[in-house]
């Protein structure tokens, strides 16, 4: 009894609440509930969750920052996120789209295991990776082949070149053509590297040292809030690490504190005061709403927690990628098998939104590409085929995003705004004049299909530009 009470006295006890030493399953708890705070705030007012909801969520998710090993905090927020993203599909949103695939592998995991207390902590950890980080290099494949396009490939337009302007514009670089060119190649380069190497042992090191930095420089653009996108990429990476990284870092904390009782008070103390310094910077006391993270205030905290995490890789991943795991997905290979087949979808004439395409200059629709192997496939659907021209309608909004010169949109996707958007009404330009929604010959495409395709497709504004301008 004595010694567990001096146990407790330190603050190292088996309790919910005391500090303990930081593993995989807490990493990823850790790292996902940063991205899931920014997800829950950024989509506040967007989703069909009162805002008060996407409250208690991102209240939630400082809990999993504060103490990482709450793995209930990782469950309950992959199954509301699951469960939002599906009520407000079609989303357009690569990230959100990417984080909706590793929800539902944490949930999937978690009717494999059945986690009950702390000896699950590492069975659950290793049925999460097993699966989860597969989605990496399906989402690497696909950012590399929807960017083999002529327009990604020349500066004037490149959407590579685009994100380089906005790191390097303020320092007289942005119009450097060897940096031009020099981002168009590496982004082939090194997503090409991270997708191999991660899966060979001995480069899997390499592979995460390479790949991770590229993933935090683009948080850093401003061009875009590309932080969310960046973070839940880091919860991906973070599921190929071996179990000697956490050992080393403990040992290594554990002398420089010289205990690690107290090493492990500074790492939860160095947690609080993150949330704290948050919660200060923005004024959220003063106002709840700028808890909400935008561009430029949560730059400070992206660049302390991504290049803390890479700091960590470079200290204490071992240089021989660890001890292999052995990991066998099971039935879960399914979710990151679905998430690469949906990143075929605009070469089988399906979306062309939240296809893991963006940010890459390409063009599939109107029977035309600028890809250079192939647009839309012989054995494709339709939909991108059937475009139509806005040339007015009731909306201000509307004629402000897509009545303009050279663009046009896929049918189904203006019946589908006309479906959602009571009381629109757009003039569309057509071979035998220009028609008006609202007449009774209209046939709308959107409430013909059924609700999976209702909850799947949707498609970007066509650009007929040439060279393709980079968009999204």
């Amino acid at each position: 009894m004595e010694n567990i009470g001096a146990t407790r006295a330190r603050g190292i006890t088996i309790s919910g609440i005391a500090a303990r030493p930081l593993d995989r399953l807490g990493l990823i708890t850790l790292l996902s509930s940063i991205y899931f705070f920014q997800i829950w705030g950024l989509t506040m007012g967007g989703t069909p969750l009162p805002p008060a909801l996407h409250g208690v969520f991102m209240g939630m998710s400082v809990a999993g920052i504060v103490h990482p090993r709450l793995w209930g905090v990782l469950l309950i927020n992959a199954f509301a996120w699951s469960a939002t993203y599906l009520l407000n599909s079609p989303v357009a949103s690569n990230n959100q789209t990417t984080a909706f695939a590793f929800s539902l592998v944490v949930l999937g995991a978690a009717l494999m295991v059945r986690p009950s207390g702390e000896a699950d902590r590492d069975r659950f950890f290793h049925r999460v990776a097993s699966a989860g980080r597969l989605i990496l290099p399906a989402m690497y494949f696909f950012g590399i082949y929807h960017k083999i396009n002529i327009d990604f490939l020349d500066p004037a337009v490149s959407c590579a070149v685009v994100l380089y302007k906005a790191l390097f514009n303020g320092i007289g670089l942005g119009n450097w053509s060897f940096g031009q060119y020099g981002a168009i190649y590496a982004t082939f380069i090194i997503e090409g590297i991270a997708m191999i190497a991660l899966f060979i042992p001995r480069l899997k090191t390499i592979g995460i040292l390479i790949g991770v930095p590229f993933h935090i420089i683009i948080g850093f653009t401003g061009y875009a809030y590309y932080k969310d996108f960046s973070t839940i990429v880091l919860v991906l990476y973070a599921l190929f690490l071996p179990k000697e990284v956490f050992t080393n870092a403990l040992d290594a904390a554990t002398r420089w504190a010289g205990s690690q009782e107290r090493a492990l008070k500074f790492g939860r103390w160095a947690l609080i005061l993150f949330v704290i310094a948050y919660v200060a910077a923005m004024g959220a006391l003063l106002d709840p709403v700028r808890f909400i993270p935008d561009d430029r205030s949560f730059m400070p905290f992206f660049a302390l927690y991504a290049l803390g995490f890479y700091a960590f890789l470079i200290l204490f991943m071992p240089r021989d990628g660890g001890a292999k795991q052995g990991y066998r997905a099971g039935w879960l290979l399914i979710i990151p098998m679905l998430y690469f087949a949906n990143g075929w979808s605009p070469y089988l004439g399906l979306k062309t939104e939240s296809s893991v395409a963006m940010f890459s200059n390409l063009h599939t629709e109107g029977g035309e590409t600028n890809h250079l192997f192939h647009g839309v496939l012989p054995f494709g659907a339709g939909y991108q085929e059937a475009l139509v021209t806005p040339v007015a309608s009731n909306s201000p909004g509307f004629d402000a995003r897509f009545v303009a010169p050279g663009y046009d949109l896929v049918r189904y996707e203006l019946d589908r705004m006309l479906a959602t958007t009571p009381g629109l009404e757009v003039m569309v330009q057509t071979e035998a004049g220009v028609v008006s929604t609202a007449s009774p010959g209209w046939a709308n495409t959107y409430l013909a299909h059924g609700l999976v395709a209702q909850k799947f497709l949707t498609f970007k504004p066509v650009d007929w530009a040439r060279p393709k301008v980079c968009s999204h």
